[in-house]
């Protein structure tokens, strides 16, 4: 039975919540690579577009003077035919002393032939290989779009040599463009599984997971995720868009502001049972309101939580509950 000394407390019911947590991100469009044209010899450039220029896969953006690589193949060329002429040679000498009898011939001396014709065999494949390498950076002189996409960048200037893995240009390919939303680790564990715990919405187009870090930022304490962004819609590499997510949880219940007390990294309330004692009950506040939190916890739809006069309360503490809040305010 309660005494005059039962502490006097105001409460109010815990109401249903069916509508799951929801909220907004504002994510950017991004791209997950970008390409960077660059010089596999030193040479001049002779053609470049210009930073901003969108192109088709297959345009030509940028082309070096093969002059000096045209020259420098055309000396290895007569190398060639010289090497070959002097392995030719070595090998008719070799197989001309090999056929001598020893009486006429010194071991040395086949030796010294097998020597020189072995030397002469690994000119010629030297030649050959520097010829190759010729080769490929004069078909490697003009640069070609890789994809649909835009030069973002310019490196070097037209008329300048550029040497050899130096950037001439950077490059984006519009063909494979993503949102990357940042997400916050008070409201989100980002695993495997959160495709199936949350879901993500552009203008009520569900968004499809691509990928998701595995570290986080240590400065804002987010995870960065990443979506496909729907073909159909004409979205610009870096343009921010804002991202409605929606998660259906269990055991979700709304309470007035005024219930739930923080401590530390904790917040609770205190129920109040069909006796009139109090217990603590620890809350997850999983969404802020204008006047309710959304939280996950035990608590039941009905029951009754203490919101005003919660100083001095312990678990088994009988209450008398306050008919109406100007008794309240003189009690306390």
């Amino acid at each position: 039975m309660a005494t005059p000394h039962t502490p006097l407390v105001k409460t109010a019911q815990v109401s249903p919540w069916h509508d799951g947590i929801q909220g907004h991100l504002s994510c950017q469009v991004s791209v997950p690579l970008e390409y960077t044209v660059a010089s596999e010899s030193q040479a001049k450039l002779n053609y470049l577009v210009s930073a901003g220029s969108y192109v088709k896969a297959g345009d030509l953006l940028a082309q070096q003077d093969g002059f000096y690589l045209r020259q420098s193949l055309n000396a290895m060329q007569y190398e060639l035919i010289q090497h070959k002429a002097n392995l030719n040679y070595h090998e008719q000498e070799y197989q001309r002393l090999i056929t001598l009898d020893k009486d006429h011939v010194s071991a040395s001396a086949v030796n010294e032939h097998a020597l020189s014709l072995e030397l002469a065999k690994h000119s010629v494949a030297a030649t050959l290989n520097s010829i190759s390498t010729v080769e490929k950076q004069i078909s490697a002189l003009k640069h070609y779009a890789p994809a649909d996409g835009e030069v973002t960048q310019l490196h070097s200037n037209l008329g300048s040599f550029v040497a050899r893995g130096d950037a001439i240009l950077s490059f984006t390919s519009s063909n494979d463009k993503e949102l990357h939303c940042e997400l916050p680790l008070t409201q989100f564990r980002v695993d495997q599984d959160i495709a199936q715990a949350v879901q993500f919405f552009f203008q009520s187009e569900t968004l499809k997971l691509k990928r998701h870090a595995q570290s986080v930022n240590q400065r804002h304490q987010t995870q960065s995720v990443w979506f496909h962004v729907p073909q159909e819609h004409a979205l610009p590499i870096g343009k921010l868009i804002n991202v409605h997510w929606q998660s259906q949880r269990s055991k979700l219940a709304k309470l007035p502001v005024q219930a739930v007390i923080f401590e530390r990294d904790k917040a609770y309330v205190w129920r109040v049972n069909k006796q009139y004692l109090v217990e603590k009950v620890v809350v997850e506040v999983m969404q802020n309101q204008a006047h309710d939190f959304v939280v996950q916890s035990p608590l039941q739809v009905g029951e009754q939580v203490v919101v005003l006069g919660q100083s001095n309360l312990a678990n088994g503490t009988k209450v008398r509950l306050s008919p109406a809040p100007t008794l309240l305010a003189q009690g306390e």
